[in-house]
């Protein structure tokens, strides 16, 4: 295949206004819905943070508190629309990160419960390992989403 064909065909895919608006609704409603249970219960959430061994204590609290405002700002604001650029790269980075964390876990052997979309850790999953797999992949759709997203014009 020619790769200018390929280009302009991607190119018109994010431009179509329908797939943008889907992409930035997806998006809001995956962060605003993960950022609840974080919201109510920060010391939950910075538990599940600690069991993947990455950051210091003080780190990990900062981030249970940062972290789940800052998903639920950038849901709402791609939700109705507003600073869509800086958004979008605010989700890009977040994704990024969100996969990054997933997969050194998954790569070292870690077993534990993502702390995705709730902080129950006694949930009946009994395959972790194929969760945060699961997981990963659903991160980069949503970071495609993103992406759609911030080159939409």
């Amino acid at each position: 295949m020619d790769r200018k064909w390929v280009s302009n065909r991607m190119n018109s895919l994010f431009k179509q206004q329908w797939i943008v608006l889907t992409a930035r609704f997806i998006l809001g409603v995956i962060l605003i819905w993960a950022s609840i249970y974080k919201i109510v219960d920060p010391s939950a959430f910075s538990k599940i943070i600690h069991n993947y061994h990455v950051f210091p204590v003080g780190v990990e609290n900062i981030i249970a508190l940062v972290v789940p405002w800052l998903e639920l700002i950038l849901g709402l604001c791609l939700i109705f629309g507003v600073f869509l650029d800086g958004v979008s790269i605010l989700s890009i980075a977040i994704f990024i990160f969100f996969i990054l964390i997933l997969s050194q876990a998954y790569i070292r052997g870690i077993d534990l419960h993502c702390g995705c979309f709730s902080s129950d850790t006694s949930s009946k999953i009994e395959d972790l390992r194929g969760e945060m797999l699961m997981r990963i992949i659903e991160d980069i759709f949503y970071l495609v989403c993103a992406f759609i997203v911030k080159f939409r014009n």
